[in-house]
């Protein structure tokens, strides 16, 4: 990470005020440009669209073109390629789009999002932790239009084999049957004087506005980079001149300040902006991310449910009833409570499973069900979240520490009946 031009973030506030200070220059500069931000998760991912990566340009075309000829009904109402390039980034299909953002709040929830531990080389040896975020802005474009002529040759380009049928002019004339370009344009730029304002439209990226087809777009105040990046080898004559593509990183397309993100606070950045309404089910209104954020939301609240047993009825005719002062038995229980489950509980954890066990007390509860389901569930609970022991290890110690409990009751009941009360 370049510590030079990194502007470290620990807080919701922390980042509005630096991105208030930013505002505030460009006002004072006199620039009426907008600021656009990208927030990714780790520190060490390059900038780039996704079929930049894996080898995916070579293909590019296919994927373009494919899916209009399987399901052609999902793109009937698109005019443009541009417009069906970005149904393909919302459902996940590589492009050569780069999503942004004009709300900082939005790309510092992607900064935060947890990535998972990665290894790092540090002084102290290799060291396991949460990557930082990062959010990259940039302010160097006027936002364009997918309707202008450049974001619709750039987007033609795209659905192109340029493999093959890859000169200027072979180019040009695809672009005219296409409509995108009339024929004196098309004359125009096959001339060498004039030949450099189709290089500049085919070399240059684009800020593009789309139109808010779904609700993703509006929600996170979406804005798309459009990667060119087209190369243009000159030949001998302009029909033996070459376009094709090629990648490269857009990191130069944004500032060279940047803000972090600890790994360390993502988990409270997030839930900060959470109270600002920014979170996957503000984000993201499909079902799926709706239901997945009630699901976290309430996930830290949940607690141990006892293990089904089936009931079983115990006709027992020989026993008979015994009064039983609830108060001598609870005495009896707790003054003795070391040796009734000695061998079962430790010493550390002795006098907090006495408790639980005595905050249970109640008129006939070793006659309670309800009682006795609602002790066991507090004990295992006791054993799961503060000792955090294996689960099946605790359900044995719980039915232990309960066997012996009801195997005093039943001890103390037989003494009382023996001593004739």
């Amino acid at each position: 990470m370049d510590s030079d031009n990194l502007i470290e973030i620990d807080s919701v506030s922390s980042f509005i005020e630096q991105v208030k200070k930013l505002r505030n220059e460009e006002i004072e500069n006199g620039s009426s440009k907008e600021l656009y931000f990208r927030g990714q998760e780790t520190e060490f991912w390059d900038i780039e669209p996704s079929i930049f990566r894996n080898n995916m340009l070579s293909i590019e075309h296919k994927l373009m073109q494919v899916p209009l000829q399987k399901v052609p009904a999902e793109f009937k109402d698109f005019s443009t390629a541009f417009d069906i390039m970005t149904k393909y980034q919302h459902y996940g299909m590589c492009t050569r789009l780069l999503d942004l953002t004009t709300n900082p709040l939005v790309a510092l929830y992607f900064a935060c999002k947890m990535h998972g531990e990665e290894e790092y080389e540090m002084e102290e040896g290799i060291v396991e932790k949460e990557p930082y975020g990062v959010i990259y802005f940039t302010n160097k474009y006027y936002s364009s239009l997918p309707s202008e002529q450049a974001v619709q040759i750039v987007s033609a380009l795209s659905t192109y084999n340029l493999s093959s049928e890859n000169t200027i002019s072979e180019i040009l004339e695809k672009l005219k049957q296409n409509k995108i370009i009339d024929n004196d344009t098309k004359e125009r730029w096959l001339q060498t004087k004039h030949r450099q304002e189709f290089i500049d439209i085919i070399q240059n990226n684009y800020m593009v506005v789309p139109t808010y087809t779904n609700e993703r777009l509006k929600k996170q105040s979406g804005v798309f980079l459009l990667a060119s990046l087209f190369l243009f080898k000159l030949g001998t004559d302009i029909n033996d001149s070459i376009i094709s593509k090629t990648k490269g990183t857009l990191r130069t397309e944004f500032d060279d300040k940047y803000f972090y993100v600890s790994g360390d606070n993502k988990e409270e950045i997030l839930k900060e902006l959470d109270i600002y309404n920014i979170n996957e089910a503000t984000l993201f209104p499909e079902l799926e991310h709706q239901l997945n954020h009630i699901r976290n939301t309430y996930e830290t609240s949940a607690r141990p449910v006892e293990e089904f047993v089936k009931y079983k009825e115990v006709y027992e005719p020989s026993k008979k009833s015994v009064y039983l002062y609830g108060e001598d038995l609870n005495d009896y229980i707790v003054n003795d409570f070391e040796r009734i489950v000695k061998g079962v509980v430790t010493h550390d954890d002795m006098e907090s499973i006495k408790n639980i066990i005595q905050k249970n007390f109640g008129v006939d509860w070793y006659k309670r069900e309800s009682v006795l389901s609602g002790m066991r569930m507090d004990i295992l609970g006791y054993y799961l979240l503060k000792k955090k022991i294996d689960k099946n290890i605790a359900l044995k110690q719980t039915k232990q520490i309960m066997s012996s409990l009801l195997n005093v009751v039943d001890e103390f009941t037989y003494s009382k009946a023996e001593d004739g009360e």
